[in-house]
C-alpha cells in the first residue's frame, strides 16, 4: 500500500462522516495538526496511529488499498529506475497525493519511452539478424565487386578484342541493372519499417490491445456457428498487421472451439457449484483443464462469477497470453515471477499446481496451472509445452482452505523483495 497516499483516504473518510479534523484528532490520540499533516499527505502514519484513526472513522485499514493508486507507484518507480540525475524517490508517495495528474502524466511517458525502448531494441535485432536484409546486403556487395573488377579488366587493357570487350561490358550492364533492382528493394523494405514505427511493436503487443479493449469477451462466438470467427474479427474493427492478425484468429478459433464443448448457461450453472474446482469441472464436461482455464477466463461479465485472469506461456517464458486482474501485474515483455506455479508446472507436465499467492501490496490471490504437450504423442521427440495459469482474488482467504500464502512479485526487476530466493537480477525498488 502506498504509505503517503493513505492520508487522503483518511481526509474523504472523515469528511464523508461529517467530523471535524480536531474531534478525530482528540479520539485517535494526536494532535490536530499532526492529523492535518496526515491528511495532506506530508507525514507518514501506521502502527498504533492507524488503528485509532481507523476505529474513530470505522472502517478497515485494509479498505485504504487502492490498486490503481499502488499501480502508478510501481510505474513511477519504474519511471525513476536509472535516472541521471537521481530523483526523489523517497517522495514518490508524496507527489501522487500532492499531484495526481503530474504523476500520472510522467509514468505515462515513462511508459511510453519503455515501449519505445522495446521497439529500437527489436527492430535493431531485426535488422542484425534479418535474413532479407542480409541476403540483399550480399548480393550488393557481390555485384559491386564483379562491377569493380570488370571495370578495372576493361581500364587495364589497351588491346582487346570487341567481342571479349562487348562481353566485359554486357556484364557490366547486367550487374548494373541487378543491384538497381536490389537497390530498390532495399528501399522498400526499409520504407515499410518506417511506416510500421507508428505501431505496436509487436504482433502479440497489437494482439493484447484488441483483446483489452474488448474485455475478453467474444459474444459472436457464443452463437457457435461457422461463421463466428469471421464476424468476430470483424466486429473488432481493428487494424492490424497480417502477423497479428493469424495469431488473433488462433486465439479466437482456440476460444470458439472452447465454447463449444462448454455452452456458456450450462457452464455458467455448473461454475457457480463447482467453480472453486476446475478439476470437477473438468471431470463434469469431460474436457481438459487448460479448456476450463479459458473459459472462466473469458466468460461474459454479467455472470455473477468472479473475474479471473489468465496467464499462458510456452516452455521458454515467453507469454502466448495475457489477462491481468486489478492488483497482479502480469508482464508484458519478459518473463515473470518465478516463483508462479505458472512455470513450476512445467517440471510436472500434466499435473495440477494450486497456491495461495500474496502480491507485494499484500494482495492474495488463488492460481492454479497446469502444462501440457501440445501433441503428447511426439512427447519424447518433439516436445513442444504449453503452461497455463488460472488465478482469481482470494481476498479473506476465499477458495484457498488449508494454503499457505506465497509471497511473489511481478518479475524481479520491479519486484521489492530484495531477499527472494528466486530472483535473477537486482531490483530497482526499494525493500518492502
Amino acid at each position: 500500500m502506498a504509505k503517503m497516499l493513505i492520508g487522503s483516504r483518511i481526509r474523504e473518510r472523515r469528511e464523508a462522516a461529517g467530523l471535524r479534523q480536531s474531534e478525530v484528532a482528540r479520539r485517535a490520540g494526536i494532535s490536530a495538526s499532526y492529523l492535518n499533516l496526515i491528511e495532506h499527505n506530508r507525514r507518514g502514519i501506521a502502527g498504533k496511529v492507524l488503528l485509532n484513526i481507523a476505529s474513530v472513522l470505522d472502517f478497515e485499514v485494509s479498505s485504504l488499498g487502492d490498486a490503481a493508486a499502488d499501480e502508478l507507484l510501481r510505474n513511477l518507480k519504474i519511471a525513476a529506475a536509472g535516472a541521471d540525475p537521481a530523483v526523489e524517490t523517497e517522495r514518490t508517495e508524496e507527489l501522487i497525493g500532492r499531484f495526481p495528474g503530474w504523476a500520472g502524466l510522467i509514468a505515462g511517458l515513462g511508459e511510453k519511452v519503455r515501449h519505445l525502448e522495446h521497439s529500437v531494441s527489436a527492430l535493431s535485432d531485426r535488422l542484425a539478424h534479418d535474413p532479407l536484409l542480409a541476403e540483399s546486403l550480399h548480393a550488393m556487395l557481390s555485384s559491386v565487386t564483379a562491377i569493380h573488377a570488370t571495370s578495372g579488366i576493361l581500364a587495364q587493357s589497351e588491346k582487346m578484342e570487341q567481342l571479349q570487350q562487348r562481353r566485359f561490358q554486357n556484364n557490366i550492364h547486367q550487374e548494373s541493372a541487378r543491384l538497381s533492382d536490389l537497390s530498390r528493394q532495399l528501399v522498400g523494405y526499409f520504407d515499410r519499417l518506417s511506416a510500421d514505427q507508428g505501431k505496436l511493436s509487436t504482433p502479440m503487443d497489437e494482439v493484447d490491445a484488441v483483446l483489452t479493449a474488448a474485455g475478453f469477451y467474444f459474444p459472436e462466438l457464443e452463437r457457435g456457428d461457422e461463421a463466428a470467427v469471421t464476424r468476430q474479427m470483424a466486429a473488432f474493427d481493428a487494424a492490424i498487421s497480417n502477423p497479428a492478425r493469424l495469431i488473433l484468429i488462433a486465439v479466437l478459433e482456440q476460444a470458439a472451439a472452447d465454447i463449444a464443448a462448454l455452452p456458456l448457461a450450462e457452464f455458467v450453472d455448473a461454475a457457480r457449484v463447482d467453480g472453486d474446482s476446475t478439476a470437477a469441472l473438468a471431470a463434469r464436461f469431460n474436457c481438459l483443464q487448460p479448456t476450463i482455464y479459458r473459459r472462466l477466463a473469458f466468460l461474459p461479465p454479467d455472470t455473477g462469477l468472479p473475474g479471473f485472469g489468465l496467464i499462458a506461456c510456452d516452455a521458454t517464458g515467453a507469454v502466448l497470453l495475457r489477462k491481468p486482474l486489478p492488483g497482479f501485474t502480469l508482464p508484458r515483455y519478459g518473463a515473470g515471477c518465478g516463483l508462479w506455479p505458472l512455470y513450476q508446472a512445467m517440471s510436472q507436465p500434466h499435473v495440477p499446481m494450486v497456491a495461495l499467492l500474496q502480491t507485494t501490496e499484500a494482495r492474495m490471490f488463488r492460481a492454479e496451472a497446469i502444462a501440457s504437450y501440445l501433441d503428447p504423442a511426439a512427447a519424447r521427440t518433439q516436445p513442444v509445452l504449453r503452461s497455463v495459469m488460472l488465478f482469481r482474488s482470494a481476498a479473506g482467504g476465499a477458495a484457498s482452505p488449508g494454503l499457505q500464502p506465497v509471497e511473489v512479485g511481478p518479475s524481479c526487476r520491479i519486484c521489492p523483495r530484495q531477499a527472494c530466493p528466486a530472483r535473477r537480477e537486482p531490483s530497482i525498488m526499494a525493500d518492502a
